[in-house]
């Protein structure tokens, strides 16, 4: 699995992306504990800036709500510089949630404010931001007019640093456009200036991705010498996920190279660092790369006990594209082992679950595609108004000088001469006029006709892909010409889509323990407060519980998710002011119980909905039982017990 390194151009400076640490958990408790307190609009404003930047590692959807909620708050000031501001944080995170649209229009609107403003070094921040959302998006050619827009102005104002980084985003771009050569020349180049400023770590990203391109050209020597330099840095910086992500890509190099126990080595040695550094998706990655080497040394067993691995870690993390892969992979091993029915079974769940995948993109690309022309579709219609209301307003201008000039013929008979020619003046300026009308009206119809050819090359483009996909079923699932029609697919879609992931609760080395529930719990009973104020959340219990308990993956997503569900509920339609969440311990029982003091229901009147039968499925999957107590106007108690072992 490659690493490929770019960055965003935020604040007008360079930054990269925050990682999560203890230090930066205590922040955000510190920064909601200031914006309580905080009595004055403008801090109120200033801290919600910093809760949404802080927050996007760890959870997206907060950092959207305080970004809106910050918003909201600057609107009341007469602070543009803040206002634009809060656009691009927020903007920032509606891209790292992989909701483009959104994001291209907070970063349109602070670009807007910033050119009011007129502060030239956040204007070209933000437009470079902007050619970020377009490189995720995959349109690379409006990605690189932002990012040469950008790097123009940096060049003339000596901004070194910002224009080596863009220089770098314009290479990621050369290399996922498989342009191996140029992205190679400019990759070079950031190399030596970070080499000539001493700055290291970002000179490690460098040789990161010097090592992709050699690896894709071929020249594993380079690729080998460029990874180790790149290894040795972040191992100074004492960085653990980097070091474990450039394990991988060696290990990935060697598997390349069919150099299996090399690969062995560097990817167990990655391991232990993912581990460390609490990098669940890049662990899995890890085990997948242990199951391919062990692959190739025809070591069956120990391959499928890593796909397995892999598979379930990637399960936890929804990561649909990659449990796919592991599908694929797997089917093949099975076979080895002589398992037909297994690997008949999995090549049936990748089958299947690429269909899905494939009509998931296909709805999201539409609803894009769909946004996308309605703007447009938008932009016409405002065109076409501002052009009659110009219109109107030339003929009310055009009808009082006429009036005007008739007026002083009459009443100044000695000029007539004098006016005829003023007028003869008049009627040549509104000539002029309606012609530049005219001009505008071609200039509208043209842009009318380039609305309706988008709308029927979208349509031509989603009936060749939904063609595609039909046409899938009718091939025999034989590896190679499986894998061929459906790469050809997938690299069709991924060039007009983006992924759209959802950060799952990251969980270490597959086991949950309670202090990290109680946590989760706690941090989800905060947002919940945040988000309706008028309800008040106690979180009880939990002393007489097994300090040494632990939960597997799957059951404590299931506690957290029947959590979730109760209190949305409870929020949703019980009008209550109190809610409660306790938890107790009985000998090998743990009880679960919310209660709140709403207006209660009577369960037989009512319809269930998915909610009340997800949560009884969840109960069933966690070998428990769910008992719902309501009485009207007295509230309703939830409990959910189960047993541990």
């Amino acid at each position: 699995m490659k690493k490929i390194y770019f960055v965003l151009l935020f604040l007008g400076l360079i930054v990269n992306a925050p990682a999560f640490t203890q230090s930066q958990r205590e922040l955000l408790d510190s920064l909601k504990t200031a914006l309580n307190q905080a009595t004055n609009p403008t801090d109120q404003a200033t801290i919600l800036s910093e809760l949404v930047w802080n927050y996007v590692p760890i959870s997206m959807d907060s950092a959207i709500f305080f970004g809106e909620r910050g918003i909201e708050t600057a609107k009341s000031l007469n602070d543009p510089a803040l206002l634009s501001q809060i656009y691009s944080d927020l903007g920032y995170a509606w891209m790292e949630k992989g909701e483009l649209v959104n994001a291209r229009e907070n970063y349109l609107a602070a670009l807007d404010i910033r050119k009011e403003i007129g502060d030239s070094t956040k204007i070209y921040g933000t437009i470079t931001n902007l050619g970020s959302v377009y490189q995720r998006d995959f349109q690379s050619d409006s990605a690189m007019v932002n990012y040469l827009k950008a790097l123009k102005f940096f060049e003339r104002t000596g901004n070194d640093r910002n224009a080596d980084f863009i220089r770098n985003n314009i290479g990621v771009i050369y290399l996922e456009m498989r342009n191996y050569p140029k992205a190679l020349e400019i990759f070079t180049k950031v190399a030596e200036y970070r080499k000539s400023q001493e700055d290291d770590y970002n000179l490690a990203m460098a040789y990161t991705n010097l090592g992709n391109v050699y690896k894709n050209l071929k020249e594993y020597d380079d690729a080998e010498e460029n990874y180790l330099k790149a290894l040795a840095i972040f191992q100074d910086f004492e960085d653990l996920y980097y070091s474990s992500t450039t394990y991988n890509n060696l290990a990935t190099l060697y598997n390349t190279q069919k150099k299996s126990n090399l690969a062995i080595d560097f990817a167990e040695k990655g391991l232990e660092l993912a581990e460390q550094a609490g990098a669940t998706y890049d662990y899995a990655l890890i085990e997948s790369n242990l199951a391919q080497s062990y692959n190739d040394l025809r070591d069956y067993r120990k391959s499928r006990e890593f796909y397995l691995r892999a598979l379930r870690n990637f399960e936890a993390q929804n990561a649909e594209d990659d449990i796919a892969s592991m599908y694929l992979l797997m089917s093949p091993v099975y076979a080895a082992l002589g398992m037909p029915d297994s690997a008949a079974f999995y090549t049936s769940e990748y089958a299947t679950l690429n269909k899905r995948i494939a009509e998931q993109e296909i709805q999201q690309l539409t609803s894009d595609l769909e946004t996308r022309y309605q703007t447009e579709k938008k932009d016409a219609a405002l065109a076409q108004q501002q052009l009659e209301i110009r219109n109107r307003t030339i003929q009310l201008f055009g009808s009082l000088a006429l009036a005007i000039i008739l007026a002083i013929v009459g009443y100044l008979l000695y000029s007539q001469q004098k006016l005829k020619n003023r007028q003869l003046k008049q009627e040549g300026e509104l000539r002029a006029a309606l012609a530049q009308i005219e001009t505008q009206n071609k200039l509208q119809e043209q842009r009318l006709l380039i609305s309706r050819d988008l709308h029927d090359n979208i349509g031509a483009q989603l009936t060749f892909i939904i063609s595609a996909i039909e046409n899938l079923k009718y091939f025999d699932p034989i590896k190679e010409q499986l894998t061929l029609r459906y790469d050809t697919i997938a690299n069709f879609t991924k060039q007009t889509i983006t992924e759209l992931r959802d950060t799952i609760w990251a969980m270490n080395a597959g086991q949950v323990s309670w202090e990290q529930l109680s946590g989760r719990i706690s941090d989800y009973l905060q947002r919940a407060q945040l988000t309706d104020e008028k309800v008040s959340f106690e979180f009880l219990g939990g002393e007489n519980l097994d300090p040494n308990l632990r939960f597997d993956s799957a059951s404590g997503i299931q506690i957290y998710r029947v959590l979730q569900e109760a209190i949305q509920n409870a929020i949703k339609y019980s009008e209550a002011s109190a809610i409660q969440v306790s938890i107790s311990q009985e000998k090998n029982t743990l009880k679960l119980q919310i209660k709140d003091n709403g207006k209660g229901f009577e369960e037989s009147k009512i319809t269930p909905g998915n909610g009340l039968y997800n949560m009884r499925k969840r109960a069933e999957e966690l070998g428990g039982n769910l008992s719902i107590q309501s009485k009207t106007e007295e509230g309703t108690t939830i409990t959910l017990t189960w047993p541990i072992s």
